[in-house]
């Protein structure tokens, strides 16, 4: 763990000088590319809790936080946000971390954290389920809902807020997954561990597009993981679910290419378009309606997000593979209920608001 944190240089966005330099960090900075590098080691002893809840707080979600160490409380991270993913790298002291609350308060906190321990253990409790993880373990949370978190004396882990709707789309009921220890052991759980601890060595050093790349590789491969980390899939056999999340996953690495069509996955997949359609029927859609509300979704990510703020309504529609902008304003608003001029102005306004 001290490896992946040290081994980071200087550089990208530094606080360390206290809770108010925390605090004036503009909320478009929390959503760009650079490298956010938080900590309390310069902070006052007795200030380091309140601190680190308003880290914490900013990047993830309205939490409490309790010191579990008579040792000196310290907490550290290295973040980077990219395609609407953030990825976290934390070393701190043992603490208990409770959410009550019993939904996403802010659009931020609407996510599941999936969660790679480095070091240290983490008891989990969410969903009248319990688990315990050790170094290499992986395990998911919703972050909106309550749960419970207890660190021990010293821990490391990576973490990655994935927003509901994008986890929802590659992963039906996600829900059922929250607090399952999937082992280090495991093969599909030794790849995770290997793809998001190489990730994290060189997430100073990965240009924006690599970021975006590999973040929707690696979401797509926690959702294979944890598909596969049950025998018992719901309303979707074990090999139909696999299979689904496999589409999924593909439909997310090409959703800006406007010649994506049933045809082009199906061959791509070696499936028939029709098998396509029956795997999707479960979840009351078609596989291109499904392509297209991920698209809107995009879109969506983009129009809020301030790394895009000078891009053009039109330009963000080509680029997820809209060619027709009066097809996309229409159907951007019977998605969700206004057009996407009104959401850009409603954000731009709530940003400048105190």
């Amino acid at each position: 763990m001290d490896s992946l944190l040290s081994g980071m240089p200087e550089g990208g966005l530094d606080t360390h000088q206290g809770g108010a330099d925390l605090r004036r960090i503009a909320p478009d900075r929390l959503v760009s590319n650079e490298l956010l590098r938080l900590s309390t080691d310069d902070v006052r002893a007795q200030e380091r809790v309140d601190y680190w809840r308003e880290m914490v707080l900013r990047l993830f979600a309205d939490v409490e936080i309790a010191s579990r160490t008579n040792d000196g409380f310290y907490g550290r991270m290295q973040s980077r946000f990219g395609d609407g993913v953030r990825f976290t790298v934390v070393d701190a002291a043992s603490q208990a971390v409770q959410r009550r609350h019993r939904q996403a308060r802010e659009q931020y906190e609407d996510c599941y954290f999936a969660v790679l321990m480095l070091s240290g253990t983490q008891w989990m409790e969410q969903d009248g389920r319990q688990a315990m993880l050790g170094a290499g373990d992986f395990a998911l949370y919703d972050g909106s809902r309550p749960h419970q978190l207890t660190f021990s004396r010293q821990w490391g882990e990576i973490i990655l807020n994935i927003p509901r709707t994008t986890l929802h789309a590659l992963l039906p009921g996600t829900d059922r997954f929250t607090a399952m220890r999937v082992a280090r052991e495991s093969a599909l759980g030794s790849v995770l561990q290997s793809f998001l601890g190489s990730m994290a060595r060189e997430i100073h050093r990965l240009d924006p597009a690599q970021l975006g790349t590999l973040t929707g590789h690696a979401v797509g491969l926690i959702a294979t993981t944890l598909a596969d980390s049950r025998g018992d899939d719901g309303a979707l056999s074990r090999h139909r679910g696999a299979t689904l999340t496999r589409v999924k996953a593909f439909v997310e690495q090409h959703l800006d290419d406007p010649q994506l069509d049933a045809a082009r996955i199906a061959a791509e997949l070696r499936l028939s378009p029709r098998y396509l359609n029956k795997l999707f029927e479960a979840e009351q859609t078609s596989l291109m309606r499904h392509v297209w509300r991920r698209r809107l979704e995009r879109c969506r990510a983009d129009l809020l997000d301030a790394a895009h703020a000078g891009a053009r309504v039109g330009d963000i529609a080509l680029r997820w593979g809209f060619n027709d902008l009066s097809h996309f304003s229409r159907a951007f608003r019977e998605r969700f209920g206004h057009s996407p001029r009104d959401l850009r102005r409603q954000n731009a306004v709530a940003a400048r608001e105190p």
